[in-house]
């Protein structure tokens, strides 16, 4: 048997990183063209490029990645050395693939609009629910509560509250990543579903959001903040744990945040 130098043992290391990345986020997926967007995404991190079938060459991996969705694709390697660890790692990719393309199918239908916060355009509780049960160990759950904004409504009118409401929704939207989930769960309540931050990069990802909402907003509107780790129990019970949290963190005064540890 062949031994792998040090080098080559690293790039394989590397190329499995990437491999689970891209098997989490088909997981997560809610749309036939996100997958074909996962796969792609994982032969462009993986070194290759992706063309279409009727410009494939002697460097391109007959493996269509459109998965029958639209024009046929193909990932191109130009460089041999990473030609057949590209292949190697696309064949159980796209087993993967094929499982949440029928796990889509089979899925139960959620019309958008039932889905969506008419106020906001964010995902409402049935969305975020969906949501939630994707979620793996090492994801994180936000919840946000919008503080003193009867003041605003009972001075300037609830229309003027209802902007504050927006604002806080375009900017809660602004800091998630592509493959976070943001919604509102409640009149004055917001959540941030962070995928695979940990703990230490999600209280990051709070501490700025924090930063740019007390620069951005319209009026002088605080939120708490409670957040918890997905753990070996399941994100439902990150999700209370997330809620009490935030509870205390109302207690504690206002602007404030509560760590689940």
């Amino acid at each position: 048997m062949d031994l792998l130098t040090p080098g080559q043992v690293g790039t394989h290391r590397a190329s499995d990183t990437l491999v689970l990345a891209a098997v989490r986020r088909l997981m997560r997926v809610t749309t036939d063209e996100e997958i074909v967007g996962v796969l792609i995404d994982a032969v462009r991190d993986l070194g290759g490029t992706v063309i279409s079938a009727q410009h494939q060459r002697a460097s391109t991996i007959a493996i269509d990645l459109s998965l029958g969705i639209g024009e046929p694709m193909l990932a191109d390697v130009a460089d041999p050395a990473l030609h057949s660890g590209i292949r190697r790692a696309l064949e159980p990719l796209m087993d993967d693939a094929r499982l949440a393309l029928n796990r889509l199918k089979a899925a139960p239908y959620i019309d958008v609009e039932d889905a969506t916060d008419p106020l906001t355009g964010l995902g409402n509780w049935t969305a975020t629910m969906v949501a939630l049960m994707r979620m793996l160990p090492g994801d994180a759950i936000a919840l946000f509560h919008i503080e003193n904004l009867k003041h605003v409504n009972d001075t300037f009118g609830v229309a003027v509250g209802d902007q504050v409401l927006l604002s806080f929704a375009r900017t809660l939207r602004r800091a998630a990543r592509g493959a976070d989930s943001v919604g509102r769960v409640g009149g004055t309540e917001f959540v941030w579903l962070l995928s695979g931050s940990g703990l230490i990069g999600a209280e990051s990802a709070l501490a700025r959001l924090r930063a740019t909402w007390q620069q951005d907003r319209p009026h002088p509107v605080t939120y708490a903040a409670g957040l918890a780790l997905v753990g070996a129990s399941g994100p439902n019970e990150a999700y209370m744990q997330a809620d009490v949290v935030v509870q205390n963190a109302k207690r504690m005064g206002v602007d404030q945040t509560g760590v689940s540890r």
